[in-house]
């Protein structure tokens, strides 16, 4: 097989491998086949023009045509020919880049995100043919395949996994496989070649194992049993009424005012109220929040007392933290919440721990413009039961009707429920919850209740005017001292956080005497109301039964410490990566000083030296990027003394080595009498070629600049 075929093979396989974890960023498995199929095409329309001796500026001439072939054809296929009208694919970009912008991983399908998902890996396929073949140098293939792998592991935020690691490090191996066999057609130059690739591949593996102890781990395991966790709301009503007003947890932040500290996300809704929803759950580094937000990084420390939970309290939207024990997160939300063991319900318990995070607040005039077409689960967290009271629902198009935009809109319902028509209090009304009689009564009856109507209310109503929302658990800021938080029982809160494009999940606060809007760049007041405890005569409410909730399936086993140093993962990630880049720039040229020593080092057998010292001639000719011409060693040997230059011992020794050549191949090998040892004239030829390629260059390098001068 031909060197460039093996190439173009070899990159075809190591490319579309760097696609394989592209999975975890999109769920639109069609791009993905469909950039496969351009890295085929690309690469196939470089092989064909190359066997039609076509010169190189032509071949990346058509690739690149090809190349905007594909991603126009793959739009049209996958999302209908009104896409690549002229008006519209113009625009297909741009729509690409906001959507991957406010979207978060996996992507839904999206006709801008597949044409740029397609243009970045038809591209990264025409540089990797281009280098690599075109311009004889398959060692530079792995900066394509390197960053076709960092695209992912970037764009992803998410931990790499060992397994992606080898499917760079097999890419790698397979394309210095495919360059440094060229000529090795002796066992002892194949083994050779096979041996250094296989040392390679070891190599490059336990070093990625190595990095992966050092990385936090991602990769699920189907072994472990599923997570069963409580859903938080079930103590809300009880800790508001009943609860103590002793401290169970003390916390210090850089925010100020104080800062919401989130247990759970409520995604789902029933007509019996909010709830959880089974999530993707994760251990290790936490992604970015869905929808990149921009906001203030915010650090905040909590010493939590006489409080136990499965759930960490953190502000909203946690960065990283470091915690002991065994922490994973939802990668759909990012709540936190204790992994294993069989005391796993009291996980909070006593600790400390650091949590650094984002804070989304936009002020008044910014959420006023702000839009709400994307979201993340969009079908569950807009969904509405079929049931939902006529009246509920002309009550949030009335409120919302002069609002322009989905931030106005939400802005009008909180002002709506914070207004003097509702009254705050934790004394029971016809209905406890944020089911849907309640809801009603609460917004058409009684018109009072506590944190689970009013965010309840502004949730369901946010829905019916088209915006994404979940219910938030949690706590509110408490009051400082010194500089320090004290939260109490009594804290314990629910709000509604709404979906808005360019600032993903935003909480909003329509509870009165719970301080100021939480998403409009507001602080909750130090002096707010604490609600009174129920009167002896006035009957406590019973708490909701519990009832089994969503069953989160992990993606991941029970984790490190979450506090390992992320550095460290990344500093082994880049030490791969060089020493990939080290093997991919050395073992070409200590291949190629093997065989050569190898062919010209002599022995018993003439005719098998004088074939080896002619092949090695003929390696060396491919090295200076000339062309072997055709014909029997003489004639061949009279078509290359020109490229000897005016070297007459080299030319002489050309032509003396091709007439042994000669002698050897057609002779009976008994009647051939040459000489052991071509090292000599080998050499003479060798300095040749050489120096006459580099004049070459030097000469076609002076032309170029006479040219640009003139």
């Amino acid at each position: 097989m031909r060197t460039e075929l093996r190439l173009t093979l070899a990159l075809a396989l190591a490319l579309v491998l760097q696609l394989l974890p592209w999975t975890q960023l999109t769920r639109h498995h069609g791009a993905l086949y469909a950039a496969a199929l351009t890295i085929g095409v690309i690469l196939a329309t470089g092989w064909v023009l190359r066997r039609l001796r076509a010169p190189a500026p032509a071949i990346v001439v058509a690739q690149g045509v090809v190349w905007v072939t594909a991603c126009v054809v793959s739009v049209w296929r996958l999302h209908g020919p009104a896409q690549v009208e002229a008006s519209a694919l113009l625009t297909l970009p741009a729509q690409g880049v906001t959507f991957i912008h406010d979207s978060s991983a996996p992507l839904f399908p999206h006709p801008g995100a597949t044409l740029l998902l397609v243009a970045v890996v038809g591209l990264l396929a025409l540089i990797a043919d281009a280098v690599a073949i075109t311009g004889d140098r398959p060692g530079w293939a792995i900066l394509p395949l390197v960053t076709l792998h960092l695209v992912m592991a970037l764009g992803l935020a998410t931990p790499t996994l060992f397994g992606e690691f080898v499917l760079l490090a097999v890419g790698i191996v397979l394309v210095l496989v495919a360059a440094n066999t060229r000529g090795a057609d002796d066992l002892a130059s194949r083994a050779v070649t096979w041996l250094t690739a296989g040392a390679l591949t070891a190599a490059t593996v336990g070093l990625t194992f190595v990095a992966a102890g050092f990385v936090p781990p991602f990769e699920p395991r189907a072994a472990q049993a599923p997570l069963q966790m409580n859903d938080p709301t079930l103590d809300l009503k009880r800790n508001l009424v009943q609860g103590s007003d002793e401290i169970i947890l003390r916390y210090r932040t850089d925010s100020p005012g104080g800062t919401y500290l989130k247990l759970a996300s409520l995604p789902a809704f029933t007509a019996e109220g909010f709830g959880l929803a089974d999530v993707r759950v994760a251990t290790g580094r936490l992604p970015n929040p869905p929808g990149s937000p921009r906001g203030v990084p915010r650090s905040t420390s909590v010493e939590i007392g006489e409080f136990s939970s499965e759930w960490l309290p953190v502000p909203y939207a946690p960065t990283s933290f470091e915690a002991p024990g065994e922490w994973g997160f939802a990668l759909d939300t990012l709540d936190v919440m204790a992994m294993a063991g069989p005391d796993r319900a009291n996980a909070t318990l006593g600790i400390g721990y650091v949590v650094e995070s984002l804070e989304v607040a936009p002020d008044p005039a910014t959420l006023a413009s702000a839009t709400s077409d994307g979201g993340p689960a969009r079908d569950l967290t807009t969904a509405l039961p079929t049931n939902l009271p006529q009246p509920l629902r002309a009550l949030a198009h009335e409120i919302t009707q002069d609002a322009p935009t989905a931030g106005a809109k939400a802005m009008a319902l909180e002002a709506y429920l914070r207004s003097d028509r509702f009254t705050y209090s934790t004394a029971p009304t016809t209905g406890v919850g944020d089911g849907l009689a309640t809801i009603e009564d609460f917004l058409f009856g009684s018109r009072t209740g506590y944190c689970e109507q009013f965010a309840g209310a502004m949730a369901i109503l946010a829905r019916e005017v088209g915006i994404p929302t979940r219910m938030a658990v949690g706590f509110v800021p408490g009051t400082e001292e010194n500089g320090t938080w004290g939260v109490s029982a009594r804290d314990l809160h629910t709000w509604p956080e709404l979906w808005l494009d360019d600032h993903g999940w935003v909480a909003f606060e329509p509870t009165p005497a719970r301080g100021e809007a939480a998403g409009a760049n507001t602080t909750p007041t130090t002096e707010e109301e604490v609600p009174a405890p129920a009167t002896a005569a006035a009957p406590t409410p019973e708490p909701e039964p519990e009832t089994p909730s969503p069953t989160p399936e992990p993606d991941a086993a029970a984790p490190a410490p979450t506090g390992s140093p992320s550095w460290l993962g990344w500093l082994a990630l880049a030490l791969v990566v060089v020493a990939a880049g080290v093997a991919a720039y050395w073992a070409p040229r200590l291949l190629r000083a093997r065989r050569r020593t190898a062919r010209l080092a002599g022995g018993v057998d003439p005719r098998t030296t004088t074939l080896a010292a002619w092949e090695e001639v003929r390696e060396t000719v491919g090295d200076v990027r000339a062309a072997w011409p055709e014909g029997s060693p003489r004639f061949a040997a009279e078509r290359l003394v020109p490229s000897l230059g005016d070297d007459a011992a080299a030319a002489q020794a050309l032509r003396t080595l091709a007439a042994a050549t000669e002698r050897a191949l057609f002779d009976r090998a008994e009647n051939y009498a040459g000489q052991g040892s071509w090292h000599d004239e080998v050499t003479a030829i060798t300095a040749a070629l050489e120096a006459e390629a580099a004049e070459q260059r030097s000469r076609t390098g002076a032309r170029r600049a006479v040219r640009e001068e003139g």
